[in-house]
């Protein structure tokens, strides 16, 4: 029979094997494992054989087997009581749910782990527990939480001196600043994981980072590098058998080729791919790769190919509940119809669309609060749970009392009346339990209710994201999340200054600017959508120049931005206006495809709070004043601007009110403050 120190030694071989990528080993040291533990019947043993074999389905995306031998690994740990071994398997059970996109369950078996860790006072395991939630919530869209999460984890590791659990928490930080659309700062972290990772030899890790920083550089244009880190990654994840993660980084190449203009090269990598997933029912990856697949067909111009990707992976998407996926894919499918000329189809794919980013969006708050609400109810639960235990420990520390106190008594009684106290006394003893028991039982029956409920709350956890991928600036999510907060500071500045309680406030209206490319749909037209994307990405770049970084920077959508100027005196918004037309037009914007082209905008805004001492004016209201300010820049010529900054009228600014022909009428009496950049202004076509 195998002694306690032969499955030590065994387990860390196991670790060993798997860090060095050496599979093969490590599943013939886990057989051995099994078989040891099965000779020694013992529980313990056999639920650490459970998990190991587990890990080792993990190392190979084999999540469909991994996740019947942790449960079993579970179900043999949980009677034992709380320990390592019990959270280490919980740990990795919900880590296997999230690379099947269950979130809700991943993060319930998570919260679990991480509440055995915090029992223990084992800090490295807490710190990578962080680690593992903050990927969850990543994914779930609750960036400032992830980012919560992966800091705590940071905070900790450095506090170890754990350079691997630094070095994973780096990568994560990464992941999330790229999905945030801030490529620079995800291209320092992945770096700086990847140094760290290859110090610690850890293959699988090493193989993650360079494959992040494939799809990093083939984004950035940067394609030597790209090559170099997608082949890397390819390499090491075929060294260590890990087919789904190959596949990955294939489409990391895929990517790299039709940056390139070799699309049938990355046609044939992605229609290998697709086949690969099917079978394996690799589901995140699929959807992904359809993704992909749709976009190459899209910039060929191939319509119809397009839609064939778009279609089940809309339908996928649906299924695993993966709503920014399947908005992204409406996005797509509204483009395919609109090159077909198929109006109705692309107006009902656009309404589809925008529902599920309504969804997405409203549904953010109720995400958070659920995934606040595992860790609550589970510390709660674990919470009560411990209060019956005391409360029966202490039942029966009473019982024994009474017990001790009878047995003094006794000596003077006689043996009847000895007899019949005792009885007595067990009587009450063997009543006490029952209803402890019953108490117990309801309690847990409680708490199982709790946790179904619980799990139903997740089922609704959605995804959303707040950056626009083509620009990296913000989409209009977040400033519709973000812009009542901003004018009622706005307002209540202006009227605590009205009425006496400050002094007059300096630099505290904000102005709205909306900016129109100038035949945008022309240049479409002419050099195809890859170079309206590039004309696109350039000009968020000029808006960056023109604007600063506490400003709000938003594509509103297609060719259209809204800018909010915070924290400004109103006589600066014209200045603006006039600093963002010259900076547009004053060099070509350059297009990999194409010649350099010329470029222009029109801009219309509106100042706030317009005027002084206003009633409250609703979002809505201000955005049609700046957007009759663009329509009359367009009509006066374009490349130019006209900007609102006070409006002296007695009238209500209703909806009904906002109109071309009003407010030239009072322009027209000198009711508007108004700005502009035209010889003359037309306020209509």
């Amino acid at each position: 029979m195998a002694a306690t120190d032969d499955f030590i030694a065994l387990r860390e071989q196991l670790k060993q094997a798997r860090q060095q990528g050496d599979l093969t080993n490590a599943d013939a040291l886990a057989r051995d494992y099994l078989r040891l533990a099965t000779q020694a019947k013992d529980p313990l043993q056999l639920g650490l054989a459970h998990f190991q074999q587990g890990r080792n389905a993990m190392e190979r995306n084999n999540y469909q087997v991994a996740k019947p031998e942790l449960e079993q690994a579970v179900a043999l740990l949980q009677p034992l009581g709380q320990s390592k071994a019990l959270a280490d398997a919980l740990d990795r059970l919900g880590m296997t749910y999230r690379y099947q996109s269950d979130y809700a369950s991943a993060l319930n078996y998570l919260y679990q782990a991480m509440q055995i860790y915090r029992d223990l006072e084992d800090l490295e395991s807490i710190a990578s527990g962080y680690n593992n939630i903050g990927t969850v919530l990543e994914k779930m869209g609750q960036f400032e939480e992830a980012l919560h999460a992966h800091q705590q984890s940071l905070e900790l590791s450095y506090q170890l001196k754990d350079s691997e659990s630094i070095a994973s928490t780096i990568f994560n930080l990464a992941d999330l600043h790229r999905s945030l659309g801030d490529n620079d700062q995800a291209l320092t972290y992945f770096l700086q994981a990847l140094e760290m990772d290859i110090a610690s030899g850890n293959k699988r890790n090493i193989a993650y980072s360079h494959n992040k920083l494939g799809f990093l550089y083939s984004g950035l244009k940067e394609f030597d590098k790209a090559h170099f880190h997608a082949n890397q990654a390819l390499a090491l994840f075929q060294q260590i058998g890990a087919k789904r993660d190959t596949d990955w980084a294939r489409t990391g190449l895929a990517k790299l080729a039709m940056e390139q203009g070799d699309y049938a090269g990355a046609q044939q990598l992605l229609d290998a791919v697709i086949k690969r997933a099917l079978q394996h029912s690799y589901k995140s990856l699929l959807i992904d790769t359809y993704k992909m697949a749709a976009e190459l067909s899209l910039r060929q111009d191939k319509v119809q190919a397009a839609l064939a990707y778009i279609e089940p992976g809309i339908a996928l998407a649906r299924q695993t509940q993966e709503r920014a996926d399947e908005a992204q894919l409406q996005q797509m499918r509204v483009d395919a119809y609109i090159r077909q000329d198929a109006v109705r189809e692309a107006l009902n794919a656009l309404q589809s669309q925008k529902q599920l980013e309504d969804e997405i969006f409203s549904n953010k708050k109720a995400a958070t609060i659920a995934a606040i609400q595992a860790q609550t109810e589970y510390t709660r639960q674990q919470y009560q749970i411990s209060l019956l235990q005391n409360e029966q420990i202490l039942q029966q520390a009473r019982l024994e009392q009474s017990r001790l106190t009878r047995n003094f008594w006794i000596f003077g009684l006689v043996a009847v009346f000895v007899l019949m106290i005792s009885l007595y006394r067990r009587y009450l003893q063997s009543q006490q339990n029952r209803s402890l028991e019953q108490e117990v039982k309801a309690r847990t029956i409680e708490l199982e209710q709790k946790n179904v409920e619980l799990q139903q709350a997740y089922q609704q956890l959605e995804v959303i994201s707040l950056t626009d991928k083509l620009t990296g600036l913000h989409n209009r999510h977040f400033l519709e999340s973000h812009i009542e907060t901003e004018l009622e500071q706005c307002r209540r500045r202006w009227q605590d200054w009205q009425s006496g309680k400050t002094t007059q406030p300096e630099r505290a209206e904000l102005a709205v600017f909306l900016i129109d490319l100038d035949h945008f749909k022309a240049l479409n037209d002419s050099y195809g959508h890859q170079a309206g994307d590039e004309v696109l990405q350039h000009f968020s770049l000029k808006l960056q120049q023109v604007f600063r970084q506490s400003d709000y920077l938003v594509r509103w959508g297609g060719e259209e931005f809204v800018v909010i100027a915070r924290s400004i005196n109103r006589a600066e918004a014209a200045p603006l206006a006039q600093r963002l037309v010259e900076t547009v037009q004053q060099e070509l914007f350059p297009l990999s495809e194409a010649p350099p082209v010329a470029v222009s905008c029109s801009v219309g805004y509106a100042c706030y709070p317009l005027p002084l001492g206003e009633s409250p004016l609703h979002w809505e209201h201000l955005l049609k004043l700046a957007d009759l300010c663009l329509y009359a820049a367009k009509y006066s010529g374009r490349n130019g601007w006209v900007g609102l900054e006070a409006i002296h009228t007695e009238a209500e600014l209703a909806p009904g009110v906002i109109t071309p022909g009003q407010l030239q009428l009072w322009h027209s009496k000198g009711q508007l403050q108004l700005q502009h950049s035209f010889a003359q202004l037309n306020w209509q076509s």
